[in-house]
């Protein structure tokens, strides 16, 4: 007999506004909340962007020591305790690929469903990055199921065998709420007014964290090279991360700082992207690539770096264009059609991006699986 609600750990670093927890909480807010709970487990011992709002849906906040290799005992004794504590969770949902081996394997001790979800693929383009897959690989001998926001970000950490297996692993789409990015101009002009920004200016903007994987490097080379082209352009940033820093004295040196707006984590991403006339994405690497799927239903011309899946493309809106090639991102920013803004709701329905019907399948999932427990 099922016993509702259902209640799922979701196990993250942090619930804070960033790709993954973005995912989670666009699922959570359209779930069944009478059938299916999230709860949370995080690291992070600092209060999240999004733990407030968590808490006031039902749902539950738990943290847990950061794994550093040297409290390897702790850890593990850390989540044997809150196993036998909480026999209630039968399904562990894990995020966190580093040490998935290790929660993940003390879940199933403790006769849980375990649930492997990849958000990222990635060549290996440092020793961090090295270690990390080392880490990651014994995952795939470990989980019940596989998830991964894209056949790449399957294949990149589980394999191809286990990616092949429809009975083990499937594509979870980072859907969105689609409907609140519908294009709009008279929040297009709200925006502006409000950031300074105006009418006639030709906005370039991003979203995502300041790190490595985002090449913030790379965008700045791209803004110096804008600002050589056009008088009215100004970037729009939105963001935060390690690199905020660093990338804001790049930007200083090369004497950038007054074209470019940047304006940290916000929550109104679909409305800030109203005021934007072009979108980019240079990343080194992506497991999909969410705020493409973001920018494409704002209607916005979107450029990503073609180490970007192309299963982010759902409109004519997205082109690929190659890492490194600066004139052609360029050329492409500035032949952009910025006049026929258009809404492309039923585009993204289409393609089954929209999370209301997407929420729907993964309570079922949760279900059906739960019911096997």
């Amino acid at each position: 007999m099922t016993i509702y609600p259902i209640r799922v750990l979701h196990v993250l670093a942090a619930m804070n506004r960033a790709g993954t927890e973005t995912l989670l909480m666009n699922y959570y807010r359209f779930i069944d909340k009478d059938k299916i709970q999230f709860d949370f487990a995080v690291s992070d011992q600092a209060v999240g962007d999004y733990d407030e709002e968590i808490l006031n849906m039902g749902g539950k906040m738990f943290r847990y020591p950061a794994y550093t290799v040297y409290n390897h005992l702790e850890y593990k004794r850390w989540w044997n305790k809150f196993f036998i504590d909480h026999p209630e969770y039968k399904i562990v949902h894990g995020h966190i690929g580093s040490t998935a081996a290790i929660y993940l394997k003390i879940a199933k001790k403790h006769g849980c469903f375990a649930i492997a979800h990849s958000h990222s693929a990635s060549d290996i383009i440092s020793f961090t990055d090295l270690i990390y897959k080392i880490y990651a690989y014994p995952t795939r001998r470990i989980a019940d199921y596989f998830f991964g926001c894209s056949k790449d970000a399957l294949i990149d950490r589980y394999g191809k065998n286990i990616a092949n297996d429809y009975n083990k692993a499937a594509i979870l789409k980072n859907a969105i709420d689609a409907e609140c990015f519908v294009y709009s101009e008279s929040v297009r002009k709200e925006v502006r007014k409000e950031l300074n920004i105006a009418i006639d200016d030709f906005i370039v903007g991003t979203v995502g964290r300041l790190n490595k994987a985002k090449n913030p490097l790379g965008i700045v080379e791209i803004i110096k090279r804008l600002r050589t082209r056009t008088e009215k352009f100004r970037f729009l940033w939105i963001g935060r991360g390690e690199l905020e820093n660093d990338i804001k004295r790049h930007l200083k040196e090369e004497n950038l700082e007054e074209c470019v707006l940047m304006i940290g984590v916000r929550s109104d991403v679909n409305r800030v992207m109203q005021a934007m006339d072009v979108f980019i994405l240079p990343s080194l690497y992506e497991g999909l690539g969410n705020v493409l799927i973001e920018a494409q239903a704002a209607g916005l011309p979107s450029f990503c770096s073609d180490k970007v899946p192309t299963e982010a493309k759902i409109t004519d809106l997205y082109k690929q264009i190659p890492l490194n090639d600066y004139d052609s991102w360029i050329d492409a920013i500035l032949n952009a059609d910025i006049e026929h803004r258009r809404n492309t709701y039923s585009e993204i329905v289409a393609a089954h991006y929209d999370v209301k019907q997407n929420a729907a399948e993964l309570q079922e999932f949760y279900i059906k699986i739960y019911n096997k427990c």
